[in-house]
């Protein structure tokens, strides 16, 4: 028998979740580059410059941005998981009471998440 084994399975639980999110907003940032890359083609072919004038190139542009950060978002999120998987699977197998100090790492990388999916909502409405 494994000791603590249901301490574990919720630890490895827990960490697939993470990974599943890492990997769903990693893929949400191509599918914004690559719609903006398609938009951009259907549009005439040119590229989107950043200007002023409308503000639509520009929304274009933060747009693409906002899908390579999402992407960079999704990687980080997914090695934060297995940082977090190897701290807690270690904090397990102590025989000792362990204070695992509270990052702030999960508030930032929603919040990068929220601004990113803000910035993807306000260029579908200007589609």
């Amino acid at each position: 028998m494994i000791a603590n084994y249901t301490d574990h399975a919720a630890n490895e639980r827990t960490f697939l979740a993470w990974i599943r999110t890492g990997l769903a907003v990693t893929a949400f940032g191509f599918f914004l580059v690559k719609l903006n890359l398609l938009v951009a083609v259907a549009g005439g072919g040119s590229s989107p410059h950043l200007s002023v004038e409308g503000g639509e190139p520009l929304v274009a542009a933060a747009a693409r941005y906002a899908g390579l950060a999402l992407v960079v978002t999704g990687i980080a999120i997914i090695a934060r998981s297995g940082a977090g998987f190897e701290r807690t699977r270690r904090a397990i197998d102590r025989d000792e009471v362990i204070h695992i100090p509270r990052t702030r790492a999960e508030s930032l990388l929603s919040a990068a998440v929220t601004v990113a999916v803000v910035i993807f909502c306000i260029y579908l409405a200007k589609l």
